[in-house]
């Protein structure tokens, strides 16, 4: 099966460009000409990796950002944003939502399959990540000062990012893992974990009770031991949890 690319640009001849020299490369391509129309499209065709500008009229590149990684069916594609010089000052906001790359127009072909290449690469490694017993992650290695422990994904409280490295707490104290959450993601059992937000993924069984927060943003509770914690959800991904939850 050849691998999907939806572009997402409102400039005709960038959009076609890249779409023709895509489609020469191999690749399956749709295009969208906003963000609204590629929201829409990505949920009826789902690609293996999306790019798209930034500035774009109705719904611009963070917004389609945000509601592809609210989506649990699109949560996981790789997210590449193409970008003018002048949008850089909004950039690193793009990439605190979680696009995974980026591309400065003008830019040169080569440039372009090969950033393609490398995010193809990471989630062709986590496809083949090797699991303990079936389809779902069952153990996590973690460290800390004294050593290395084997531990029962399923008795792990949450997974977290700080100062960009990963760590799992767990009854047994908070350990630095090698996994990043978009690999755990994949390969957790779904039923059992839920990816609140860019940095945090959480087990069900630690969630007391959620809020309406403020601005359309809930807060959802987290007991764990004896401290309560506070992650805050976007109402888009808010939605999602709740089906979660009950399911």
């Amino acid at each position: 099966m050849s691998i999907r690319i939806l572009i997402i640009e409102d400039v005709t001849q960038i959009r076609e460009n890249i779409a023709e020299l895509l489609t020469m490369s191999g690749y399956e391509v749709q295009m969208a000409a906003d963000g609204v129309k590629g929201i829409t499209l990505a949920q009826k065709w789902p690609p293996d990796l999306i790019l798209s500008d930034i500035m774009m009229p109705d719904m611009d590149g963070h917004q389609v950002l945000e509601s592809v990684r609210a989506n649990p069916t699109l949560a996981h594609v790789p997210f590449v944003f193409l970008t003018a010089k002048s949008d850089m000052l909004d950039l690193r906001y793009g990439m605190n939502l979680g696009a995974d790359d980026y591309l400065t127009k003008p830019f040169r072909s080569s440039d372009l399959l090969k950033a393609i290449e490398s995010r193809l690469a990471r989630i062709q490694q986590q496809h083949t990540m090797p699991s303990s017993t079936g389809d779902f992650l069952k153990t996590i290695c973690g460290r800390d000062s004294k050593g290395t422990m084997l531990l029962p994904v399923e008795e792990c409280f949450w997974f977290f990012t700080k100062n960009r490295e990963y760590y799992v707490n767990h009854p047994a104290g908070t350990f630095q893992v090698n996994i990043s959450l978009d690999k755990l993601t994949t390969h957790l059992d779904p039923t059992l974990f839920f990816r609140a937000n860019r940095t945090i993924l959480l087990h069900r069984r630690i969630v007391q009770k959620y809020a309406y927060w403020d601005k359309g943003k809930y807060c959802v509770y987290l007991a764990i031991g004896g401290d309560i914690h506070e992650v805050t959800l976007a109402k888009a991904r808010f939605k999602h949890f709740k089906t979660w939850l009950s399911g």
